[in-house]
């Protein structure tokens, strides 16, 4: 195996290549897909949760709509820092995204205690990027499923990955593993999808050998937010459509659904990403005014130039929940399977 290498500019080439050659069908259905996907999204809050509601999965985890929307939106988030598909939280704030993603999978390799030779199982996987880099510092055997299969073919044409050992598969639905098939499990930003805790939770902690652990690192509302606060649900909205999360649960949720599957929870905190947050939208913001001017001049497309204009569309607002403390994209959890 090489050593694993974060977004190269071949990537970064191959996937603006891919924006200019989109089809209309894709093209149509990615814009469609934010008026499907992302109204009225369920939501269970602070209040909620002292008030003892159930949380409220989000119902269209494992929609064609969604697979669309990913089919596109990756290609735009690998002409940026995040062709793994997340924003990493800020570990060391004077270096890059990709840099501190390399950082925070470090801490995540960590919290796996995996040895060599053992295998794990990252659930939402992408592209296989972070298994990649997972495999490299644990030693063990990378295994993934994911819904998109336009990213699940750019994992087989890894040469770093086993390509048997990634596929198209749904965590809505039973896991195609024997039990106690895994030393450890990982989810990194994708289990917002999730339409049914027990069930995916339940699944998770089948399939993982006892003593394995199960780390997720997702979205969460924090103690401030106030879904009645229209300020704050507008930051929230425009948060979601940004970074395309599903639903937004308060991370004691989180904290529930391992200790109902039968995990020891071993942590469970949250971790703050403005910094490099701003430096991804500053990237971002470039890429919309060339595109802007590339149009005006019928050098490329005016459909790619839109694309770009609504995935970064209120793109401070999500600088600005963060900075308000109403949500994070970094809750982390670490939970393990009685030995």
């Amino acid at each position: 195996m090489t050593k694993h290498k974060p977004t190269t500019l071949k990537d970064r080439l191959g996937a603006l290549w891919g924006l200019l050659r989109i089809s209309d069908d894709d093209y149509n259905a990615y814009m469609r897909s934010y008026d499907e996907l992302f109204v009225d999204s369920p939501e269970n809050t602070k209040a909620d949760y002292e008030a003892g509601v159930a949380v409220r999965g989000y119902p269209q985890g494992s929609s064609n709509e969604l697979t669309e929307l990913y089919k596109v939106i990756h290609l735009l988030c690998t002409l940026g820092s995040v062709e793994k598909m997340y924003m990493p939280p800020t570990i060391d704030p004077s270096q890059s995204v990709l840099q501190n993603q390399i950082l925070f999978e470090r801490i995540v390799a960590k919290d796996l205690q995996l040895s060599k030779g053992e295998k794990f199982l990252d659930l939402g996987c992408g592209c296989g990027a972070i298994a990649e880099h997972m495999a490299e510092l644990t030693g063990a055997t990378p295994y993934g499923v994911n819904l998109d299969r336009s990213q699940i073919e750019k994992a087989w044409r890894n040469p770093n990955l086993p390509r048997n050992n990634f596929a198209f598969g749904d965590f809505n639905k039973a896991l195609e593993f024997e039990d106690a098939s895994f030393d450890a499990l990982y989810a990194i930003q994708p289990m917002t999808y999730v339409s049914d805790h027990e069930f995916t939770f339940a699944e998770a902690f089948r399939v993982l050998k006892p003593g394995g652990r199960f780390v997720i690192n997702d979205v969460a509302a924090l103690d401030a937010y106030d879904r009645d606060n229209e300020h704050q649900r507008t930051l929230i909205q425009h948060t979601r459509e940004l970074t395309v999360f599903g639903g937004f649960w308060y991370f004691m949720y989180w904290d529930d659904a391992y200790r109902q599957a039968g995990f020891e929870l071993v942590s469970s905190v949250g971790r703050p990403a403005v910094e490099v947050i701003k430096k991804e939208v500053a990237l971002f913001d470039k890429y919309e005014a060339a595109f802007k001017f590339l149009a005006k001049l019928h050098l490329i497309p005016k459909k790619t130039d839109t694309l770009l204009q609504r995935m970064n569309k209120n793109s401070q607002s999500y600088i600005q929940a963060e900075e308000e403390e109403l949500l994070t994209l970094n809750w982390h959890c670490v939970g393990q399977k009685p030995a």
